[in-house]
Formats: C-alpha cells, structure tokens, sequence
C-alpha cells in the first residue's frame, strides 16, 4: 500500500500539489498586483504591537474536561479526513472541521489550499465564520470556542505516529485578519508524544491546556505517537480579541 497516494483503508488520497514558493509567499507580487490588500490599518499595529508584548507561546487559563473530550471524540471519529496531503509525501495527520464556510461539513476539506480549491476564489482566515455540526456536537470545547464569540477557520488536527508539520509561517504580514490559539488535546499530545518547535526551540508543552502561538514565526511540528489531537482557532484579529487574549493569560 502506498501511503503517499492513498489513506490507511486504502481508499485514494485528494492530493494537492507540493508548495511552492511562488505562488504562496510572492508578497512582493502580491504588493505590486493589490498594494492596500497588505497595508496595515491602525488596528492592525495596534494588535500586532500588543500581541508581540505578551510572547509568542503563552499558556492560557481556559476550561477544558478532558475527560469528556475523549469521551465525544469517539463518538465522531469518522468526522476525520486526510489533511493537506500532498503529491509524494507521506503524512499521517488529519482533520475535522469546526467552523468553515457557508453549507460545510466537518469531513469537507479544511485547510486553505484545499478549500481555495473547493470553492474557486481566495480566501482568508475570517472568511471561514460559519460553525459545523461538530462545532455543535462537541460540548466539551464550547467553553474555550465561545469565548471568542465569532471565528475564523477553526478545525482538530489528529496527529498519528509520524505526522508531522514542516518549517513555515502562517500569514507573516501586519494586515493579517487572525491570531492563532491552540490547545493541545488528550494526553498524546504532551511533551513524550509530541514536540511543537518554535524557531530552533523546542516548546514546553502541557497536555490539555490552550496556549497563543505567534505562528508568523517559523514552526514545525512532529507526533510520535497516535491520536495526537490540537484544536487550532483563528481568532479575529480585533482590539476587542485582543483584550479577550490578555484577560485568560495564565500568567498575569
């Protein structure tokens, strides 16, 4: 079996095409087609002034029952699908959607390049606002997603032994429409089963608590083990959020 063009069952892999320079981080380009699609508002510095002061991995104090997690987690595994895979790559990651775009299904492709695809036009974090049957039927995530009120694209990566996320950024520019917070679920996803690096630095991770992550810095990620779970939210990125963001900080 060829895990590079199909899944575990066998079934074939919806494979997109490797990344490439180009056409995913040609800023400049994108500058000179769009010059105000990349000029900072006063928001923006604001935000990104105030969000660079806190850190840029830092422990929330947000509820989470762990124990009821696991507990609905299996109920829905078949939410599951193969995430972002790509042309002769072998990845076992996959995903189930949250919040996502208007009619979405929580096995519908959830990473950008997948859902651009899907529907044929650009899209951004914020344009994802919409949340799916799992956002519903997973209670025990409700205190940590209502409390931002409206999302962005929000999903469950489930890392199996060997997945891993190579070096990148996400949206490294000052007009980015979201932050990320991420909270690392089930004890497969603590420091013995899975390693989250931040630059050159390996960060220190605490099963089942949420954390900011400034992902506009370089990070990559690797799961030794199964069932790896993180919930990764892209919170607007207003004042008001912000404010949410310094108000849960766990140290104040």
């Amino acid at each position: 079996m060829d895990l590079k063009k199909v899944d575990k069952d066998g079934k074939p892999l919806n494979l997109t095409k490797q990344a490439n320079r180009n056409e995913q981080a040609d800023y400049y380009g994108y500058w000179l087609k769009d010059p105000q699609s990349l000029e900072p508002s006063q928001e923006d510095i604001k935000c990104e002034l105030q969000l660079q002061a806190l850190g840029d991995f830092e422990q929330l104090d947000l509820p989470l029952d762990a124990g009821l997690f696991h507990k609905e987690i299996k109920q829905y595994n078949d939410w599951f699908v193969p995430y972002l895979r790509r042309d002769n790559v072998s990845n076992d990651r996959e995903g189930m959607l949250l919040v996502g775009l208007e009619g979405d299904k929580p096995n519908d492709s959830l990473s950008r390049p997948e859902a651009i695809k899907r529907a044929g036009r650009m899209l951004y974090e914020s344009d994802f606002n919409v949340p799916t049957e799992a956002y519903e039927k997973l209670t025990s995530l409700h205190p940590i997603l209502d409390y931002w009120g409206t999302l962005g694209r929000t999903m469950i990566i489930k890392s199996n032994q060997g997945g891993w996320f190579p070096p990148h950024r996400d949206s490294p520019y000052l007009a980015r429409d979201t932050f990320r917070v991420i909270t690392f679920l089930g004890n497969g996803s603590g420091m013995d089963n899975y390693e989250w690096w931040l630059g050159d630095e390996r960060k220190t991770i605490v099963a089942n608590r949420t954390y900011f992550v400034d992902t506009r810095k370089v990070h990559r990620t690797h799961s030794w083990a199964d069932n790896s779970y993180h919930l990764i939210l892209n919170i607007p990125k207003t004042w008001e959020n912000v404010m949410k963001l310094m108000s849960v900080l766990n140290f104040y």
